[in-house]
């Protein structure tokens, strides 16, 4: 394989899926993405130095991280087909917000990420396609002139002393953040609103503090999605030192990930309330 061939890594509970054993545990958890990100050696830098334009200025590098729970139970209409899963079909006894996906990051291994855009995944065609795709048309419509703006940006303001990176850095970021929408599932449609929200966990796995971001998934997405949801976070990696910024260095640390499922009154945690599953983190300085 070449050097710059990179395979995606994945991290799951159970660690084998393909022992999954779904009576002892009834949903499983995945996460998986890059696990030597490029880390982004100018975000701070507004202006470029000595207020001058910047002639040639490099992408923010930008990487999507995504998480799958599933479980093998079957909607009442299949129950035909695998009678003995019976208990574990969940669509009438799931509460109004039926899971929440938990993604953590670490802040102390001298590099820490930048939160872009939040998905929520789907396959289509689905129930009520239509509508989805109306409301999808509306929020691509929506983005369309900020990233055309930042591409025109980019091109033109190169030349005005003191604007050019600003463009530069951020007409990648927001064309990620455009191409998320595409297959993400629209947030105002009735019954499908999922959202996040920023998160910390103290001293996690003993890997310290850790940073990240929760997914919360209604009863309805498991309803009409299936037994397997996805989602993803776009971020970018940025450098950050403590003490003595002539010895920094970055260090590999793990992604963290659990998740819950709110059914029959109870919470079931994914491996468990307190445990997580790891993907282990190396960023790297660009080439120079």
């Amino acid at each position: 394989m070449g050097h710059d061939e990179r395979v995606i890594t994945v991290a799951t509970h159970p660690p084998d899926l393909a022992t999954w054993d779904q009576e002892k545990d009834p949903y499983y958890l995945e996460v998986f993405g890059e696990t030597e990100p490029v880390l982004d050696m100018s975000h701070a830098e507004v202006l470029p130095p000595g207020g001058s334009a910047a002639q040639t200025t490099a992408a923010t590098p930008v990487y999507e991280y995504w998480w799958t729970i599933g479980h093998g139970g079957t909607k009442p209409e299949h129950r035909h087909l695998l009678e003995s899963r019976k208990k574990l079909d969940l669509w009438d006894r799931l509460e109004d917000i039926a899971a929440r996906v938990y993604l953590y990051f670490p802040i102390a291994g001298g590099w820490r990420v930048q939160e872009l855009a939040a998905s929520a995944k789907y396959l289509a065609p689905v129930a009520h396609q239509s509508d989805w795709t109306e409301k999808a048309a509306a929020e691509w419509q929506r983005m369309q002139p900020i990233v055309a703006g930042a591409g025109q940006a980019a091109s033109a303001l190169g030349v005005v002393p003191g604007v050019g990176t600003v463009a530069v850095g951020a007409a990648p970021i927001l064309s990620a953040v455009s191409k998320l929408q595409f297959g993400s599932v629209p947030q105002d449609v009735k019954g499908f609103d999922w959202y996040v929200e920023k998160v910390t966990f103290g001293a996690a796995a003993g890997h310290g503090v850790m940073q990240g971001v929760v997914w919360a998934i209604p009863r309805e997405m498991f309803e009409y999605l299936g037994g397997r949801l996805t989602g993803s976070l776009a971020v970018s990696f940025i450098p950050t030192a403590s003490g003595d910024p002539s010895k920094w260095a970055p260090n590999a640390l793990p992604m963290l990930a659990h998740a819950v499922v709110y059914a029959d009154g109870e919470h079931s945690w994914v491996p468990e309330q307190n445990k997580f599953i790891e993907l282990n983190l190396s960023p790297r300085q660009p080439a120079t």
